[in-house]
């Protein structure tokens, strides 16, 4: 019998949650994520310290005032007053290349990432999430530096990765999630036929499922106005909400963002100049009519299932 596991932890003005799978017992399970919890915690509350626009004591408030040296300081002194070292590769996809990881060997991005400071990788991630979008994901806004619209999905996808990963490739759990704020990383390991089952939101009704997307490995990301307001600079509004499922949270998130800016007509545009994306991309739109579309131009696309009476 399969048990499933959560944690609710708060981090960055957010609840995520933390979700593991397993064939044994509950109180094997418990004990697993009990142990991972803190972790997890610490690290995003670290990400928070770094990025967030709302502390004076943050790198990216240190920024706005003018203060770029965070750009020099590598990922190793960047992180001494927490004690841990948290740098992660940074990433070169979607740039239209056939590659569909990392672009470096393993080797070649831990040593970039050990010269590399969290901020430079941010700020190289956002500028090129801005080139991919052509603009539509701008980590400018009100005229002042704001990478958050990319830092809550690439924390997600790191913290999976180096905190419940290894519980998967090490036999401890079958399956892993963490999930924050409409964006959700999954993994499940080869010897299990778990799936992970993610509903899409009604944007105009909270109780409400639209879709439910069945998922093994990979990222869903979900952006819109119906929590947060028009919180992005938006070039046409024909679109109330975005939810991509990508390889990698820190792109689905990036292109949820894209979709809700550009509308509709541009960001399909977008997406068919880009075979990477379209390689490993899938979409559900629902239209300012509450309408629902969806699309994935790539053959590895997840299921997307309507929700019954929906």
């Amino acid at each position: 019998m399969t048990t499933i596991q959560a944690r609710v932890i708060h981090a960055m003005t957010i609840p995520f949650t933390i979700q593991l799978s397993d064939s044994r017992d509950a109180a094997y399970l418990a004990t697993c994520i009990d142990e991972i919890t803190p972790q997890i915690t610490a690290y995003l509350q670290h990400i928070d310290t770094t990025f967030s626009p709302f502390r004076a004591d943050s790198q990216v408030a240190a920024a706005r005032r003018g203060d770029w040296s965070a750009m020099l300081v590598t990922s190793k002194a960047s992180s001494t007053k927490s004690g841990v070292h948290y740098a992660a590769p940074p990433y070169n996809r979607h740039a239209g290349q056939a590659q569909t990881h990392y672009s470096q060997s393993e080797s070649q991005s831990e040593s970039q990432s050990e010269s590399q400071s969290e901020f430079a990788q941010i700020y190289a991630l956002a500028e090129q999430a801005k080139q991919l979008t052509r603009g539509h994901f701008n980590p400018m806004h009100a005229g002042q530096y704001d990478p958050t619209g990319i830092v809550k999905g690439w924390a997600i996808e790191r913290a999976h990765e180096r905190f419940l990963m290894p519980l998967i490739t090490s036999g401890q759990c079958d399956a892993a999630a963490l999930g924050g704020g409409g964006d959700i990383q999954t993994a499940v390991a080869d010897t299990s036929d778990f799936v992970w089952r993610i509903g899409v939101q009604d944007p105009a009704n909270p109780n409400a499922t639209l879709r439910t997307i069945t998922l093994r490995n990979g990222a869903v990301a979900t952006s819109g106005t119906s929590k947060r307001g028009e919180h992005i600079t938006r070039n046409a509004h024909d679109l109330a909400q975005a939810t991509i499922v990508d390889d990698h949270l820190a792109f689905a998130d990036m292109w949820a963002t894209a979709a809700i800016s550009a509308g509709e007509r541009t960001f399909r545009d977008i997406i068919d100049q880009n075979p990477v994306a379209q390689a490993s991309l899938h979409a559900v739109l629902v239209r300012a009519d509450g309408s629902i579309t969806q699309f994935a131009p790539g053959k590895t696309a997840p299921d997307v299932m309507p929700q019954t009476g929906a």
